[in-house]
């Protein structure tokens, strides 16, 4: 498991440093963005004390924004399925 969280991790710190590359081209867009960086830093500041709750919270809130992001922000909700996965992979 702790491998799994170590993986979990790196794909979060991937997932947030492309959304800072991101030019969001609306303000729902921004929005969403904004929310997402604010709760990967708030899951990435926790390191292992993270609860499933905030994992599983992650992964439903990652599922809605990868439909917003879809088409102007391929890379990043390429990133985002693959932390979808991961965040499976652990029973989330």
């Amino acid at each position: 498991m702790a491998m799994d969280k170590q993986q979990l991790h790196k794909r979060l710190e991937e997932l947030h440093a492309e959304l800072q590359q991101v030019d969001s081209l609306d303000a729902g867009e921004r929005e969403t963005l904004q929310r997402l960086r604010s709760d990967i830093q708030e899951l990435l500041a926790q390191k292992e004390g993270a609860s499933s709750h905030q994992y599983k919270s992650m992964a439903d809130r990652l599922r809605e924004d990868v439909e917003t992001l879809e088409a102007s922000h391929p890379q990043a909700t390429m990133l985002m399925g693959q932390l979808i996965d991961a965040l499976a992979k652990i029973g989330i």
